[in-house]
């Protein structure tokens, strides 16, 4: 069973910080990537830059002026030319969006870009803390490396946010463009879609469709059934008229079945002996003319007259 703690000190060590640079005011500046890049990768200790403050006149409302400055930042020649290759590609200047908190927007005016965005640090607070190792030395004896302790202080308070924001120019573009694909979560993004690549051997592009189950049923019927040859013109009728002896209507496709004679034949025929509907119920059906029906009345659907009514 663990027991609560009362006292905070008994639960983190406690350190000494030094609070002599709490008040002063600093900026919190984000730079581009190649930038910090050229700082961290800087042999020498020397400047990496300037920050030039300049005042402009601007006209606010009708006859109302008002001075606005415009911070910048100057790369140093030397840390430039560190770059390489890129070195071309790399802007000299870049322009500072500077947003301040507004108690310090209000109170001082006089200062660069404290009128600029003042909403975006409303409700924030924020300090820099330094925490470093420092060499203990006891007494007379010399600088121990390998004994060391932590020193904490307050480096100052943020009052400034400030934006490094290069010029929107064809160098910068084509600087970016050769750093986003180093990037490792873009790399599978740029990828190419399509790749060229040698071919040893022809690619065939085409590719015969398989013979399918009912053509090869059909070509072996049909060379089973032979063609339909012209028989006589004698021997079709009689075929013709009975099978219309077991049906009224028939489709030309079914006489063609029984009869195993040809389109054009068949109907040559059929128009001598027979009318073709066009009209439902029986539309694009075939039925013996009249003077070849031998029906029954009833079968015909012919009412049959009463007697002493005729006429």
């Amino acid at each position: 069973m663990s027991s609560s703690i009362d006292n905070p000190s008994e639960a983190h060590p406690l350190y000494a910080v030094d609070t002599s640079r709490a008040k002063d005011g600093v900026w919190l500046v984000k730079v581009p990537n190649y930038l910090a890049d050229l700082w961290l990768n800087s042999s020498s200790d020397g400047p990496v830059g300037k920050v030039v403050i300049s005042t402009s006149s601007g006209v606010v409302g009708k006859g109302d002026q008002k001075p606005e400055s415009q911070v910048r930042l100057v790369t140093d020649d030397a840390l430039t030319i560190e770059a390489g290759e890129a070195s071309s590609l790399v802007p000299k200047e870049h322009q500072f969006l500077i947003q301040t908190t507004p108690s310090l927007a209000a109170g001082n005016r006089g200062r660069p870009g404290d009128a600029k965005r003042s909403s975006a640090m409303s409700g924030q607070e924020l300090v820099i803390l330094c925490e470093e190792d420092v060499p203990v030395s006891s007494g007379s004896s010399p600088v121990n490396p390998s004994r060391v302790t932590r020193r904490y202080s307050l480096f100052g308070r943020v009052n400034s946010r400030a934006e490094c924001r290069p010029p929107p120019n064809s160098k910068y573009m084509m600087l970016k463009a050769q750093q986003v694909p180093t990037l490792p979560f873009c790399k599978a993004r740029n990828k190419a879609r399509h790749e060229v690549c040698i071919l040893d051997t022809p690619v065939r592009n085409y590719r015969p469709v398989a013979n399918h189950e009912f053509n090869i049923e059909y070509e072996q019927r049909k060379k089973l059934e032979g063609k339909n040859v012209r028989r006589e013109r004698d021997d079709v009728l009689q075929d013709l008229f009975k099978a219309f002896e077991r049906h009224q209507y028939y489709a030309v496709k079914d006489l063609m079945l029984l009869t195993k004679q040809p389109m054009s034949y068949l109907t040559e025929l059929l128009k001598e002996i027979a009318t073709f509907n066009t009209k439902p119920p029986h539309k694009h059906m075939w039925e013996l003319k009249p003077e070849y029906r031998h029906y029954s009345q009833k079968e015909s659907g012919i009412a049959k007259p009463a007697p002493g009514k005729s006429g």
